[in-house]
């Protein structure tokens, strides 16, 4: 459920071309529950040839990807991030390899499915494997909570310019503006559609033992705001 957030507002009377104004704010902010699951995966190798190091490290990468698929994730969700090949020498003088790639998973959060890649990796037996995890709001859900908050925003302005003019025995004549933070003027309404973002289906293993924290806690939520401008004309 959207909250409004009533802000402090401001109130200016001035008089350029016999125009009189009144200016209220408004805003509305809400957490939302991040829909997505971003895994970052880094394999690095080293040798003292670089062809081995790139050797080991493709074995490395060739089963990381025999587990994901293992799983149910496809060559969409698999994305190649980055892939690098350095050298560096240690205090014998004698010159080291390394290679490393990273692949990034992005999907519909589920904690079964997390459950499921940390499990079968924990299987595979992967020894020079990083893992970092993080969520965030996809842009299709992002901006349909924002219209949302830019209608609960413009209702709490507008409720702010009644209460001034009440309390000053003043009138609107029309609202001359129209303003979003840091957009500036508020635009037409857009059509938006929210894209959803189905988790692959876990291939042969629908009874999955939790054994990770994610079945436990819930990710954090995301806290979005928006905050409205209107310029009403007043009489004099």
């Amino acid at each position: 459920m959207l909250l409004s957030l009533t802000f402090i507002f401001s109130t200016v009377f001035s008089q350029t071309k016999n125009d009189y104004e009144i200016i209220a704010e408004g805003g509305s902010k809400i957490k939302v529950r991040p829909d997505l699951a971003i895994f970052t995966l880094t394999v690095e190798k080293r040798d003292t040839v670089e062809k081995n190091a790139i050797k080991l490290l493709n074995l490395e990468i060739d089963e990381l990807v025999k587990s994901l698929y293992k799983i149910g994730f496809t060559n969409k969700i698999i994305k190649i991030s980055d892939y690098d090949i350095s050298s560096s020498q240690n205090d014998d003088e004698k010159k080291r390899y390394t290679a490393s790639n990273v692949l990034k998973l992005e999907f519909g959060l589920e904690t079964k499915l997390i459950d499921a890649l940390y499990k079968e990796i924990q299987e595979a037996g992967l020894k020079d494997l990083d893992i970092s995890f993080d969520t965030k709001v996809s842009d299709s859900l992002e901006k349909i909570t924002r219209l949302k908050l830019v209608q609960e925003a413009i209702v709490d302005a507008k409720t702010n310019a009644v209460n001034i003019a009440k309390a000053l025995d003043i009138k609107f004549i029309r609202v001359k503006q129209v303003l979003k933070y840091k957009d500036g003027i508020l635009g037409p309404p857009q059509d938006i559609h929210q894209v959803k973002f189905t988790p692959p289906k876990i291939v042969g293993d629908t009874q999955i033992s939790y054994n990770t924290p994610f079945d436990k806690f819930e990710v954090e939520d995301v806290e979005l705001e928006e905050k409205i401008t209107i310029v009403y004309e007043i009489s004099k």
